[in-house]
C-alpha cells in the first residue's frame, strides 16, 4: 500500500513537472514569433507587433521565404481579428457535439440538446476537500483579472498559466477536467476546494451569483443569482 502510494505520488509529480516543462518551450516558441512581430512591425508589416499571433506558423514562414499565397498580412490580420470576436461571442461550446458532412456547413457547435442539464444543485469531482461559501467569478482569460479577492474561480479548463490567480480564489470549479487535471493538483497543494468536470457549468453559473460548494463531495449549490 505504501509502495502503491509512493509511486502515485511520483507519478503525479514527475507529470507536473513535465507540463511546466513543455509550458517553459510554448515559452520559448512564444519569444520567437515575437521577435519576428517585432521585425514585421518596424518593416510596416503589421500595425502592432503582436499581431503576429493572429498568423499562422505557414503564413509567417511562407512569407519570409517567398511563397506566400498573398502579400496582404494586414488584411489576413483583420480577417482574424473579426473572426476572434465572432467567437467571443458565441460564448462556450457544447460539452458534446456531433458534425455531419462538411463540419463548418450546417452543424451546431453550440446546442446543448446532447447534454444533459442537471436539475438542482450541480454536481461535479470533489478533488480537493473544503466547503466555501461565495460570489462566483466566471474567468475566461487569466489576464482579464489581476486578483480574485476572494471570489470562487468558475472556468472551462486551467494550465500553468493560470496559477497566479489561485490564490486569491476561495475555491476553484472547472468544467472539465478529472483527479489528476492541472486545476486538481495544484489545488491540493494549495489547500483550496475544487471541483472539476461539472456538466454545463458555464450555463448555469455566472459572475454575481451566491453559491455554496463542497470539495469533498462535489455538490455546488446556488444560493442566489
Amino acid at each position: 500500500m505504501q509502495l502503491t502510494l509512493r509511486y502515485t505520488r511520483e507519478l503525479v509529480s514527475a507529470r507536473e513537472n513535465l507540463r511546466y516543462e513543455r509550458t517553459r518551450a510554448f515559452g520559448i516558441v512564444r519569444e520567437i514569433f515575437t521577435y519576428i512581430g517585432k521585425r514585421f512591425y518596424s518593416d510596416g508589416l503589421l500595425g502592432n507587433a503582436r499581431d503576429i499571433f493572429y498568423l499562422t506558423k505557414e503564413e509567417i514562414f511562407s512569407y519570409i521565404e517567398g511563397t506566400a499565397v498573398t502579400q496582404d498580412i494586414k488584411a489576413l490580420v483583420a480577417l482574424r481579428q473579426k473572426a476572434f470576436q465572432h467567437y467571443q461571442q458565441l460564448g462556450p461550446l457544447s460539452e458534446r457535439f456531433a458534425t455531419y458532412g462538411v463540419p463548418y456547413d450546417g452543424n451546431d457547435f453550440f446546442s446543448i440538446d446532447r447534454v444533459e442539464m442537471p436539475e438542482g444543485d450541480l454536481k461535479g469531482i470533489g478533488c480537493s476537500p473544503g466547503r466555501v461559501t461565495g460570489r462566483v467569478r466566471v474567468v475566461a482569460d487569466p489576464a482579464e483579472v489581476s486578483s480574485l479577492n476572494g471570489d470562487i474561480l468558475v472556468t472551462t479548463s486551467t494550465d500553468p498559466g493560470w496559477v497566479t490567480l489561485f490564490p486569491g480564489a476561495s475555491g476553484i470549479i472547472v468544467e472539465r477536467g478529472s483527479l489528476l487535471s492541472h486545476s486538481a493538483i495544484v489545488s491540493r497543494e494549495m489547500g483550496k476546494p475544487c471541483i472539476v468536470g461539472v456538466t454545463g457549468l458555464l450555463k448555469n453559473l455566472k459572475t454575481g451569483d451566491e453559491i455554496e460548494m463542497d470539495g469533498s463531495t462535489g455538490i455546488i449549490r446556488t444560493i442566489s443569482r
